[in-house]
């Protein structure tokens, strides 16, 4: 790699690579006997693209005693994968000629690739889709932005490798915002149960306790700045022009959710200072959102009451679906209920697309059903009000986790207007049942005058 692998771009470009320290420890690891993936996850600018194709080159080139070597670059499309990864490895066959002059490099649009007539060895890009792991008897695969990768999709290109009697999958990136990519749930399997055999995992992050602005803390998530080949004053730059959540997830290799939610790339710090525990008042006046899924979505109901300073106050309960058991609607009508047994409650907003009959039915039982069609004109109103209040520090919650997710997994869809915006999810299989019925439920609390308050007096919740 360092005799053959000239760099494209960057300090140092149409030398030979010259792999730091960290690079070169994390190789060493990963092409030990008995390992069959290992991923590196650093910060922004730490070599991600000229190591891995450095890598891919090499083992593309390489006589490899199983067979002829085929090494697939995997990364969320083709073409991402050929800017990255698969296109510098390209690169640095074209600029070396004992490389260039025992390869043939085909650029169709449909099938790019390189061949090596003399090992019968392929490189080529490959988007992550579960079906595209499907044939392949690769001797080295890499996966570019591990930290955005969903683990079905690793799974898979983990599952076309046993067919030789060694193969590698290298993972290469930074912590994404999904809770559910590849590396956070690897991460999360090694904190909880230790670790993992046949993997190797080396990740430089920045801990929690230190300050944004550490540079100590800088040289923690980004060795390539010992290594000599990424700039501090390139950090020093996007601490003054990123948002923090943007900059401790790029930079510092920080998993921060919510960097894409409709709260902004600060989403998960926003909704984290609004916690504040306080017991509901019975008799007081309440507001509450419904929203209801049935076979895959969850249902959620959130509870909205103003507290002594003047803040609105929200807690939530859900119903997740099993896979053959869909929500019984039978308990959120239980649910109901009971609010309205402990509190004097003022609307109960909801979507009657699959709530119209039980909800004619509590209004039968004189509970206080206020249907809101979800539809985008309706919406986006209700939507804008919650993000005024959030931001205006009008609201208080308890620290619920799963409120939290459902808020940090809903992302702005601007109103066809121009003039609002709804929110969907960030993911298809995100959920967000919990924050759209946080909006109902705040829209009816600031609609209602103010009353004459009873004396109201502290319950036991609900």
């Amino acid at each position: 790699m360092e005799t053959y692998c000239r760099l494209p771009k960057g300090k140092g470009h149409g030398r030979p690579i010259k792999l730091g320290t960290f690079q070169k420890e994390f190789l060493e690891e990963s092409l030990a006997d008995g390992i069959s993936a290992a991923i590196l996850a650093t910060g922004r600018g730490n070599g991600k693209s000229s190591g891995g194709g450095a890598l891919a080159t090499w083992a593309t080139f390489d006589d490899e005693e199983t067979g002829a070597p085929q090494v697939p670059i995997f990364a969320t499309t083709i073409t991402q994968a050929i800017r990255s990864i698969y296109g510098v490895g390209v690169k640095m066959i074209e600029a070396e000629p004992e490389l260039r002059n025992r390869a043939l490099i085909y650029t169709g649009v449909a099938t790019p690739r390189v061949v090596v007539p003399y090992n019968g060895g392929e490189l080529f890009p490959i988007s992550h889709d579960v079906g595209g792991a499907i044939g392949l008897d690769y001797s080295l695969a890499v996966v570019d932005e591990i930290g955005f990768q969903p683990m079905e999709s690793f799974t898979a290109i983990s599952g076309a490798e046993g067919k030789r009697e060694r193969s590698l999958l290298v993972g290469l990136g930074h912590p994404g915002p999904a809770p559910d990519s590849t590396l956070a749930q690897i991460r999360r399997e090694i904190d909880e149960r230790g670790a993992i055999p046949g993997l190797v995992l080396h990740q430089y992050a920045t801990p929690l306790g230190y300050a944004i602005d550490d540079r100590e803390g800088w040289h923690i998530a980004n060795p390539a700045i010992r290594a000599g080949f990424l700039r501090i004053s390139a950090l020093e730059r996007d601490l003054r022009l990123m948002p923090e959540g943007l900059f401790r997830m790029y930079r510092l290799g920080q998993h921060i959710e919510g960097v894409e939610s409709w709260l902004g790339p600060n989403a998960a710090a926003i909704w984290d200072a609004l916690v504040s525990p306080w017991t509901a008042l019975a008799e007081a006046p309440t507001w509450v959102g419904v929203d209801i899924g049935i076979h895959r979505d969850s249902s959620a109901v959130v509870t909205v009451q103003r507290r002594p300073d003047g803040k609105l106050h929200a807690w939530s309960r859900l119903w997740v679906p099993a896979k053959d058991k869909p929500v019984d609607v039978i308990e959120i009508m239980r649910y109901l209920r009971e609010i309205a047994a402990f509190a004097r409650v003022e609307a109960i907003a909801y979507d009657p697309r699959f709530f119209e009959a039980p909800a004619t039915m509590l209004k039968e039982e004189r509970l206080p059903m206020l249907p809101i069609q979800q539809s985008r004109e309706v919406m986006a109103p209700i939507c804008g009000q919650l993000l005024e209040v959030v931001k205006g520090d009008g609201l208080r919650h308890g620290g619920d986790r799963a409120l939290r997710q459902h808020v940090l997994n809903a992302k702005e869809q601007p109103s066809l207007d121009g003039r609002g915006f709804t929110l969907s999810k960030i993911k298809s299989t995100g959920r967000i049942d919990a924050c759209i019925a946080l909006a109902l439920a705040v829209a009816q609390a600031l609609r209602s005058r103010p009353r004459k308050p009873r004396k109201p007096r502290v319950g036991r919740g609900f």
